[in-house]
């Protein structure tokens, strides 16, 4: 027995070395790629207008008997906010995302968020070459995404090369800026124009056929797994797994949001499953890897580092905080908790898929602060589905129960290390 425990963790040591040696490297670089930081950032200023949204739609389908009845003479005005935040969500995405792509091309921000607006604008031009408010809600994200990308670059490009017009020291500098952006900006337009006016082609269309097989894989039952395995296992070799996998899943995770929303206020059944915010059932409960069931273990502990780490990361962990156990326990790197930390949220959230999938709780159709208790936001992103929130009681347990065997491992070494004097 001995010697086949000894062989498991041989086999665990080197497979870790090599993902910290070899491919924890090459992912981090990955991670730190100009423009997967501008899509995290850039996705951000996204959150309180859907927060705002969803706070009216979660108002207007309150599971209260008779309560549609009541708000019926003022269901326009409810569903106004929902409209106006949620309808124009690519037009939001196309500011952000110009915003940031100018700070990391270190363009002026001003001049190139309002190009990339622009460009995003001539793009989404309908076939009578007129803006469509209809076409600027979520459907048009990954448009604002490449678009903003595109003509960041194409500023850049001149602006590198130093093809602009330059005024006197004398001219202030917010006229002298507003010159500079004339060529870069100019150009970044007309070649929006060209592609969209002049040759006819519709951008929109072609983007969404490009990324039509990663929304398809992001909406079903094994990519949803892949990217948490994928996402959990990075965090295990010490890399910010939310930031890398993220940033590229969350602009698909919103669109589904959208959706469902959309849905639910025309009368209409949610039908994406996996929408933002269904990652609070299981994943991020206590924040990435359900670690809040590894906290509560640490409460009973018998060695007096882990009691009193428990106790100094029991309210972060309320509040989805995760990092003080990720890297105080630590998580990271400890091929002790790699299975439960793993394993636990692709369980919950596979099983989650499909009570989603039957019925059997509701999907989620608002977007609140991610901060948000467990059983608080299950209940209000499911727009006050009872059943959420105990089913987010029951992962607890089961999160608390599996990480337990594996955690009084980690416990007993430490208490040992204690009698010892080492600690």
């Amino acid at each position: 027995m001995n010697i086949l425990k000894e062989g498991w963790n041989e086999k665990i040591k080197t497979l870790t070395e090599w993902f910290q040696n070899k491919f924890s490297p090459t992912l981090a670089r990955i991670s730190n790629m100009k423009y997967l930081i501008a899509l995290r950032d850039g996705m951000i200023i996204t959150v309180p207008f859907t927060i705002f949204g969803s706070i009216f739609m979660i108002i207007a389908n309150l599971p209260i008997n008779g309560w549609n009845d009541l708000i019926a003479p003022i269901m326009t005005k409810l569903q106004a906010p929902v409209t106006v935040t949620f309808g124009i969500l690519a037009l939001i995405v196309a500011l952000g995302m110009s915003y940031q792509t100018s700070k990391v091309n270190k363009i002026d921000p001003l001049a190139g968020t309002a190009i990339g607006t622009i460009a995003f604008l001539i793009c989404m031009l309908n076939d009578k070459f007129m803006i469509d408010p209809a076409t600027l809600g979520s459907s048009g994200m990954f448009t604002a995404i490449v678009v903003a990308i595109i003509s960041s670059e194409i500023m850049h490009f001149f602006i590198k090369r130093n093809i602009v017009i330059k005024m006197p020291d004398s001219v202030p500098p917010a006229v002298s800026s507003s010159f500079a952006s004339l060529i870069p900006g100019g150009a970044a337009l007309l070649f929006f124009w060209l592609v969209r006016v002049l040759f006819n082609i519709q951008i929109n269309d072609v983007i969404q056929a490009i990324f039509s097989p990663l929304v398809f894989g992001l909406n079903s039952f094994w990519g949803m797994e892949f990217v948490l395995f994928l996402t959990l296992l990075l965090w295990t070799m010490g890399i910010h797994g939310n930031n890398v996998v993220g940033a590229v899943a969350s602009p698909v995770y919103l669109q589904f949001l959208t959706g469902n929303i959309n849905a639910v206020s025309k009368g209409q059944v949610a039908t994406h499953i996996t929408a933002d915010g269904f990652l609070n059932f299981g994943m991020n409960i206590g924040g990435t890897g359900a670690v809040l069931g590894l906290v509560i273990c640490m409460l009973f502990a018998k060695s007096k580092q882990y009691k009193q780490l428990g106790r100094l990361g029991f309210v972060p962990a309320i509040f989805q905080i995760s990092e003080p156990i990720m890297f105080g326990f630590p998580v990271v790197l400890n091929p002790t908790l790699m299975i439960p930390f793993i394993s636990v949220p692709m369980v919950l959230q596979g099983v989650t898929y499909f009570l989603m999938k039957y019925h059997i709780i509701g999907m989620v159709i608002a977007q609140i602060p991610w901060t948000t208790p467990t059983i608080i936001n299950g209940y209000l992103i499911t727009g006050g589905d009872w059943r959420a929130p105990v089913w987010q009681i029951i992962q607890l347990v089961i999160a608390t129960a599996v990480y337990w065997p594996f955690f009084k491992i980690c416990d007993r070494a430490a208490l040992k290390a204690e009698k010892l004097g080492e600690v």
